[in-house]
C-alpha cells in the first residue's frame, strides 16, 4: 500500500457521495454501516449520556431529534428502541440528501413510526427548527472547513438543548489500521475505499477546535477525543458544563 499524505485534509470525493454511483453497492454500504457504527462510532454511550439522560429529567414531555446525514438510520432505530424501553417519547427527523438512501431508510424503518426520513440538505438550517437535540455522525468530513463552521453556526442559532457532532480524526494509525481491519471483510460496497478517503478528509483536534472557534458559539462547547481515532463536538443550551474537557478556543 502506497504512502499517503495526511498532513492536511484531502479534497478527494467519496464514491458514494455521487448520485451516479452504483445503487447496489450503495445499498450494501448502508447495510454494512450498522456494523461499522456499532464497532467504531461510540454512539451508544454518547447518546445515552447526552440525549437519554437529559430526556429522563422530564419524561412527561415529547422531544424531537434531528439526525443529519442519517444514512440507513441504524443509529436512529437503536435510539428509539432505548427510548421505548425507558418510557421516553422521542421523534426523529432523519435527513438524507440521496433519494436512494432515503428509500432504503424508509424501508428499513418499518415498525418505527417515530422516525421520519426527510430528503434534504443537512446544511438547510430550517430543518433544525424546533429540534431539542441535533446529532450528526460522520457528516462533517463530507464538508469543507467553511461549511463545517457555518453548520455549527446554524446549530447554535437553532439553540437545541444539546447537540453532538461525531467524526473521524486523521492519522496514519487510523488510515492503515482501518485498511488492515476492514479490507478482508467488507466486499461489494464502498466501505473500504470510501472509508480510507473519509479518514483522509478527517480532522486533527487542532483543526476541529479552530472550526468551532470560528463559529463563535454562544453556548458551552466541548471537543473531546475518543478511541479509536474519533472526536465529538458537544454543545447546546443544556450542556452540563462540568463535563467539559478539551474546551475549544473561544468556547466555555
Amino acid at each position: 500500500m502506497k504512502i499517503v499524505d495526511l498532513s492536511s485534509r484531502s479534497g478527494v470525493s467519496e464514491e458514494m457521495d455521487s448520485l451516479d454511483s452504483s445503487s447496489d453497492r450503495l445499498q450494501r454500504t448502508l447495510g454494512q454501516f450498522e456494523l461499522i457504527n456499532r464497532v467504531v462510532s461510540r454512539y451508544r454511550s454518547t447518546l445515552t449520556h447526552s440525549v437519554l439522560r437529559d430526556m429522563a429529567q422530564d419524561s412527561s414531555r415529547r422531544y424531537r431529534l434531528a439526525d443529519l446525514g442519517a444514512g440507513g438510520c441504524d443509529i436512529a432505530r437503536w435510539l428509539i428502541r432505548r427510548c421505548r424501553e425507558r418510557g421516553l417519547r422521542l421523534t426523529i427527523s432523519a435527513v438524507e440528501r440521496d433519494p436512494r438512501a432515503v428509500r432504503y431508510a424508509r424501508a428499513a424503518n418499518a415498525g418505527y413510526p417515530e422516525i421520519q426520513v426527510v430528503e434534504g440538505n443537512a446544511l438547510d438550517g430550517g430543518l433544525l427548527s424546533g429540534a431539542d437535540y441535533v446529532y450528526a455522525n460522520h457528516l462533517l468530513h463530507h464538508l469543507t472547513d467553511a461549511e463545517c463552521t457555518e453548520f455549527i453556526r446554524q446549530i447554535e442559532h437553532a439553540a437545541p438543548r444539546q447537540y453532538v457532532l461525531s467524526d473521524l480524526l486523521r492519522s496514519r494509525w487510523a488510515y492503515y489500521g482501518f485498511w488492515l481491519a476492514a479490507g478482508p471483510f467488507f466486499h461489494g460496497s464502498f466501505i473500504v475505499r470510501d472509508g480510507l478517503v473519509s479518514i483522509r478528509r478527517g480532522f486533527t483536534l487542532q483543526e476541529v477546535r479552530a472550526l468551532v472557534s470560528a463559529a463563535a458559539p454562544a453556548h458551552p462547547v466541548t471537543v473531546c477525543r475518543h478511541l479509536p481515532s474519533r472526536f465529538t463536538i458537544r454543545g447546546g443550551t443544556f450542556l452540563n458544563a462540568d463535563t467539559a474537557r478539551s474546551v475549544a478556543p473561544g468556547a466555555r
